[in-house]
């Protein structure tokens, strides 16, 4: 069992790293895409009657739907990373393996940990 419970905190390790670099840069992201649509804007409002070939661009890209689906998308993935943290959560739950060999554990929470994964 202590050999699982080893692969299994290696494994929440690996995934925690990466996870934890997005959901941190999610943010920024969301900040520098908030600006860049500002400054789209701006361009609009002072250059309304734009070259043919930005129109033709602003068509092609369907700038209203991609604002729209932009803000759900990185919404999405903040939540994605979100779930993925508690699963991390849970599997270092789960391997215990900083802790000693006996351990008083809080029953409620391990049902908790096991409802709720199973509801998603």
């Amino acid at each position: 069992m202590s050999s699982i419970e080893q692969m299994v905190a290696g494994v929440a390790q690996e995934i925690n790293n990466p996870v934890s670099f997005i959901h941190g840069n999610l943010g920024y992201a969301t900040e520098y895409t908030q600006d860049l649509l500002k400054l789209i804007e701006l361009y609009q409002q002072h250059l309304p009657n734009p070259p043919e070939d930005i129109t033709e661009m602003l068509e092609d890209l369907d700038l209203d739907f991609l604002r729209e689906d932009l803000d759900k998308l990185l919404k999405s993935m903040r939540m994605g990373t979100e779930r993925i943290t508690e699963i991390v959560k849970s599997l270092r739950t789960f391997s215990r393996l900083d802790e000693a060999q006996l351990k008083e554990v809080n029953i409620h929470e391990s049902i908790d940990s096991t409802v709720l994964r199973n509801l998603r």
